[in-house]
């Protein structure tokens, strides 16, 4: 069988304004992760083009496009009706003349109508000749609070896809919120391409290709923001036919950009990391231990949960979900448990655990606001049902973890040495240092750590004061190179693999930390025994 090509849709290079001082910008180092990873061509836009002036950043586009012939320029394009931009006419004709085919606009970030007012005459001629057009797309047709300024909004693609019904219009960066909006897109407009960078929703992979054909799917990274082998690790681990997977990893985009053929395989190099060498082969990592220390579960035959499309969200989902990629046990809380109604979503939990013993380990649920009776209660969810972890919410409570609300339960977990999952509330720092201490005999796993390279600062922070404070990893950032980063800091031992399934899929956070830097014993740590351990401290009544 001939070795699957990757081409990425949407990755960006060179200096830009707000960047980490961790996170990489430098064309070299897109090279080196895509060939650790097998990605064999790459389509990039220069930061330059977006955040000061497009033919500025264009021309030093093709100064990094130089660098390698695995490389594709996309041009940064804006209407030319204040005259900072050449004629439309004028624009392609230099795209042809330097070999670019595909264009992108970022109509809020540059401050200009996406209209055909203002957009018309640019988009006929990149109609006109069938140029591939990239958009940065929300998850809201709510205005700024709900999106960053660079993305389109939802409506005015709506009015622009119907106007340019043969401009093929790739929407880029949007997320699991915007299912229900992309539905009613996708089924009105034939030109619409979608890639999933940070659409991680639960098997939006293989829900779309049902939807709407693998055709119109797109594999595209989001790096150096992201980790390119959370988003290579989507496709290789989805349930969908060799045939359709090939077509989104990089036919689809060569049929778009109209290649005449597809980037040469690498030659293969020795790999001495077990785990990177199953990952890459898209297999279940059957040898290894694996537990997920961060997920959630919904009610059975679940689609949806409230505020976003959530199917195959139950147990018996879950579990299958898991299975390919060899994950052996899940720490799940219940989403109407730390969302509603916490009696509900421990029942849920419950039953999963029932049902397939020794897989699930349950984290109890209980909101201060409805507890009547903490004694029944905690005998309830951690001696009858026998749940060895702590899930309070502060989002949904609006309590803050140091709060006296929480004392009955804490006390109880202390005693037990619990495990208890927090999500960072607004005032997480002072938080921690009072309740790492005061309940010395819990472990505390910092949930979402590796959003970003300051919220893990923050985890290190707390980890290097408190021996019992250890580090969670997921979240549709997948930040590239943060799980490094940590490890760097605070060593592997405090580190733990969690996905927070199935509000995002499990496969794109298992391939983040698959594909990362870490040695083999490192990885091995993180992925399951890590976590291991913690669970077998806990007594059980």
């Amino acid at each position: 069988m001939n070795e699957r090509i990757y081409l990425d849709c949407y990755a960006m290079v060179g200096r830009r304004g707000q960047k980490d001082v961790e996170t990489p910008y430098e064309t070299e180092v897109l090279l080196d992760e895509m060939e650790w990873c097998g990605i064999h061509g790459a389509l990039i836009a220069h930061w330059v083009g977006k955040e000061y002036d497009p033919m500025y950043g264009n021309r030093k586009l093709m100064h990094e496009l130089k660098k390698s012939p695995r490389l594709y320029g996309v041009w940064t394009a804006m209407p030319s009706h204040t005259g900072e931009m050449s004629p439309p006419k004028d624009v392609v004709k230099e795209m042809q003349d330097n070999g670019i085919r595909a264009a992108k606009m970022y109509p809020r970030t540059h401050h200009y109508f996406f209209n055909e007012d203002t957009c018309g005459a640019l988009l006929s001629e990149l109609e006109k000749h069938e140029i591939l057009l990239l958009l940065e797309g929300g998850h809201m047709y709510a205005p700024d609070i709900f999106e960053p300024s660079n993305q389109v909004l939802l409506a005015d693609l709506d009015a622009m896809l119907t106007r340019h019904p043969n401009l093929p219009v790739l929407l880029q960066g949007s997320r699991w919120e915007a299912t229900r909006y992309l539905h009613t897109l996708m089924t009105k407009h034939k030109n619409l391409y979608l890639e999933f960078s940070a659409n991680q929703s639960n098997r939006a992979m293989e829900v779309y290709a049902n939807w709407f054909g693998a055709q119109r799917m797109l594999f595209g990274t989001g790096a150096l923001d992201k980790s390119p082998g959370a988003a290579k690790s989507f496709i290789d681990y989805c349930m969908l036919s060799e045939e359709e997977k090939a077509a989104i990893a990089g036919r689809n985009l060569a049929r778009l950009l109209k290649f005449d053929s597809l980037p040469k395989p690498y030659n293969e190099k020795e790999v001495d990391d077990p785990i990177l060498v199953v990952a890459k082969a898209g297999k279940p990592l059957n040898d290894i231990l694996v537990i997920d220390a961060h997920a959630h579960i919904s009610h059975d035959d679940a689609v949806g949960t409230g505020f976003m499309h959530q199917p195959f969200s139950d147990d018996k989902s879950m579990f299958e979900r898991a299975k390919l990629m060899g994950i052996d046990a899940m720490c799940i809380s219940s989403w109407i448990g730390i969302w509603t109604d916490y009696e509900d979503g421990n029942e849920i939990v419950r039953t999963a655990m029932t049902r397939y013993p020794g897989f699930y380990h349950g984290y109890a649920t209980l909101q201060p606001q409805y507890v009547k009776n903490w004694e029944a209660d905690l005998r309830k969810v951690h001696e009858q049902y026998k749940m060895q972890g702590l899930k309070p919410y502060n989002p949904r409570t609006g309590i803050p973890y140091n709060d006296k609300l929480w004392a009955p339960w804490f006390e109880y977990g202390n005693r037990m040495n619990a495990y208890m999952l927090l999500h960072p509330s607004p005032n997480f720092t002072v938080e921690i240092n009072e309740i790492a201490p005061k309940y010395p005999n819990m472990s505390h796993i910092i949930a979402h750590c590796g959003s970003s390279f300051d919220t893990a600062r923050q985890g290190i922070d707390a980890a290097l004061k408190f021996p019992n404070v250890f580090l969670e990893i997921t979240l549709t950032a997948v930040t590239y190179r943060v799980i490094e980063f940590m490890v760097k800091h605070v060593g592997a031992e405090r580190v733990l693999f969690g996905t927070d399934q199935p509000m995002r899929d499990p496969i794109p956070q298992f391939g983040w930390m698959a594909y990362s830097h870490c040695t083999f014993e490192e990885k091995k740590k993180m992925f399951g025994l890590n976590m291991q351990k913690i669970i077998e401290r806990v007594k059980q009544y």
